[in-house]
């Protein structure tokens, strides 16, 4: 599991957050039998992890994905230069993880760390795995979360490649708004592209 600061070890807080954030999201994904969410519910862990603190650290094979309660997670490449460079944010709600580590079972490229303290229920990639083989409904799941995660990644290089920053920006506010006042401008200017000067700018036109 993740290097964290500290486990929660408050199980009904636990319960109460799996069916009123994780079942709902799943539920959207696949019909779920009760039996198999109760299964499902004993494998989760509840997490706090602390602003810069890593869910999955370059470097280090990923051996867990989580599901964002508060706060938010961003996905960080670290070029040979040493430069930051943000693939992605997660938020309440979303699933987060170095997805590409999981599959290959390889070191990731990237890091999943916290933008801010952030509260999250954690799966261990085996467990879930190891869900495939108990009802089809398992493996409905894992290939919605496929599906959307190629979604993502197509819909993010035809915006790099086809949008100016101005676009890229607008669509960027259009679906992470809740996140906005967590985010450093650094960070929303490297997932766009641009510089934070750029982002400055368009930011002062847009509120204008």
């Amino acid at each position: 599991m993740p290097a964290m600061s500290a486990l929660t070890a408050d199980k009904k807080r636990l319960e109460t957050l799996a069916n009123e954030r994780v079942r709902p999201l799943l539920a959207s994904l696949a019909p779920i039998p009760s039996s198999e969410w109760l299964h499902f519910a004993r494998k989760l862990r509840l997490y706090e992890l602390r602003r810069g603190e890593t869910l999955t650290q370059a470097g280090a094979v990923a051996n867990a994905f989580a599901f964002v309660v508060d706060g938010a997670l961003r996905k960080v490449h670290v070029t040979a230069r040493g430069r930051r460079v943000v693939r992605g944010f997660a938020g309440p709600s979303e699933l987060a993880g170095a997805y590409a580590s999981l599959l290959s079972r390889e070191p990731s490229h990237l890091s999943v760390d916290a933008v801010v303290d952030s509260t999250l229920i954690v799966m261990s990639w085996l467990d879930f795995t190891n869900l495939y083989a108990r009802h089809a409904c398992w493996q409905a799941v894992g290939r919605r979360i496929a599906e959307d995660l190629f979604l993502e990644r197509e819909t993010r290089a035809h915006e790099l490649l086809t949008l100016t920053a101005s676009e890229r920006y607008r669509a960027f506010c259009q679906k992470h708004r809740g996140l906005l006042p967590l985010l450093r401008q650094y960070d929303i200017a490297s997932y766009l592209g641009i510089t934070p000067v750029s982002l400055s700018r368009l930011r002062a036109r847009r509120a204008k």
